[in-house]
């Protein structure tokens, strides 16, 4: 099969594979394709591909800090791996290419090991509705519910393998308070992982008598984690005009919060606005629109990159 759509990413697919030294498989991970296609992209474009599993190069000028990090800052790896921007295990072979002796897995218990793609798809449904919640422990599930049933196994899919049981997702029927039926909603619920305890404590915040999320000052939104919050919070309506009007529910954030995600969209090329709901009491109030421009733009971008049928209304045919 020839993906026609993303012969319109291949000079990203270049310049993540290139300038940021990224493996095919990462690169394959954010556009949801196989790494043999990625691949393929290459070698019709003249670029020379590494053998599978080549090492890191431009990890070797920051090998000092990682070692660092490592042995006297006590991070953990995929903490390491996820400021670089890369794998856990990527990090691990820095550190023992450089003789440190690896602390005993009880020390960092259950770690899978996230991609930083995966750490995309995380946060991106952290931006929906997607949550972490602290156990007494101090440490963290990760959790997602939908009703759409295609959403949360196509995240199941996507994370590392045994961090979501076999059995899931699973459904829970709940009472409409709006009309007299029932609802179905589908939920997946993960393993502790030490990610999941770094991310909640960037990502929530005691606030009166609860925490609440919110989105960290540093946070550079990336296209994984762009499509999964507009799968999850984004929508489309076409007006009068024909033309779409692409916004996300970011009313339950904290006004900074938002802020930083209008940065954040800006950075990545859609224009957009606030528009303020009245009636809202947890979050600012404030839902986020893209301009007509960059509403066309964003559903000729990720319309072609949608994988879950359901979600096929959110990216209508636009008339050019």
């Amino acid at each position: 099969m020839r993906y026609e759509w993303l012969d319109e990413q291949v000079d990203e697919i270049i310049r993540l594979y290139v300038d940021e030294d990224q493996s095919m498989q990462s690169i394959a991970d954010e556009f949801d394709v196989s790494s043999g296609t990625i691949r393929k992209r290459l070698l019709e474009n003249n670029i020379s591909t590494r053998p599978e599993g080549s090492r890191y190069v431009w990890l070797d000028d920051h090998t000092e800090d990682i070692v660092e990090r490592y042995t006297e800052k006590g991070e953990s790896l995929q903490t390491i791996a996820t400021n670089y921007g890369t794998s856990a295990d990527a990090i691990k072979r820095r550190l023992l290419e450089s003789n440190v002796e690896l602390r005993d897995p009880p020390s960092e218990p259950d770690d899978l090991g996230f991609t930083p793609a995966q750490v995309s798809i995380v946060v991106g449904e952290l931006l929906g509705d997607g949550c972490l919640y602290q156990m007494e422990s101090g440490s963290c599930v990760f959790q997602v519910t939908n009703n759409k049933r295609e959403h949360v196994a196509h995240v199941k899919r996507r994370l590392p393998d045994g961090l979501i049981s076999s059995g899931q997702p699973y459904s829970v029927t709940r009472s409409n308070a709006f009309t007299d039926g029932d609802y179905t909603q589908w939920v997946i619920r993960s393993r502790v992982q030490p990610l999941f305890r770094e991310l909640y404590d960037s990502w929530y915040e005691s606030y009166e008598d609860r925490h609440r999320k919110v989105v960290p000052e540093n946070y550079k939104l990336d296209e994984t984690a762009l499509l999964h919050w507009y799968w999850g919070d984004g929508n489309c309506i076409l007006r009068d005009s024909g033309a779409p009007r692409v916004s996300f529910a970011t009313h339950g954030f904290p006004e900074d919060s938002v802020k930083t995600l209008q940065s954040e969209l800006e950075s990545l090329g859609y224009a957009n606005y606030t528009v303020k709901q009245k009636g809202v009491t947890n979050g600012s109030g404030l839902g986020i629109r893209l301009r007509d421009g960059s509403s066309r733009h964003f559903i000729g971008q990720f319309g072609p990159r949608n994988v879950v049928s359901e979600y096929d209304y959110k990216f209508p045919t636009v008339e050019r």
